[in-house]
């Protein structure tokens, strides 16, 4: 008799650490650790520009460039659609802004060479018009602008 409660106490002994044990690992375990927020990028595609050169005082031809750029997705829930982008209070649309900046770059530079089309430095040209729009847009919008097509089209070379 005596064996039988000392089992019956050893029984509910262990089964009360048990408990304790498991409910004090699961509330000291930590809090799981949040998933790293990762941002949703965008790829947009604006209208193709023609940039005329002059050199001289005479029409050379045209640079004909087809760009796009990168932003963060907009949020579902403001229903965004092309060329608009959630940015501080509001939408914006920062296809106008690539491409003014692309076309002002373009027709402004004197070191642009057309004979020599290929010895443009892209990625500095790229790299300024996407701190550019951002200046202009007073914010971090467009990660990063992208080249679809550029090519220099001589005046001989386009039907009259």
């Amino acid at each position: 008799m005596l064996r039988l409660l000392l089992i019956g106490i050893w029984t509910c002994c262990v089964t009360l650490a048990s408990t304790y044990g498991a409910a004090y690992w699961k509330s000291h375990r930590g809090a799981p650790q949040p998933e790293a927020h990762v941002e949703k990028l965008e790829v947009r595609k604006v209208k193709p520009i023609s940039v005329p050169i002059i050199s001289e005082g005479q029409l050379k031809g045209y640079i004909s460039a087809e760009f796009s750029y990168v932003v963060v997705a907009p949020e579902k829930s403001h229903g965004g659609g092309h060329g608009e982008a959630a940015a501080g209070d509001g939408a914006l649309d920062a296809d106008s802004y690539v491409m003014d900046e692309a076309f002002r770059r373009l027709y402004a530079d004197s070191n642009l060479d057309f004979r020599h089309i290929e010895k443009f430095d892209l990625n500095a040209f790229t790299h300024e018009v996407t701190q550019r729009v951002n200046d202009r847009l007073g914010s971090g919008l467009v990660r990063e602008t992208l080249v679809k097509s550029f090519a220099f089209v001589p005046k001989d070379d386009i039907p009259h």
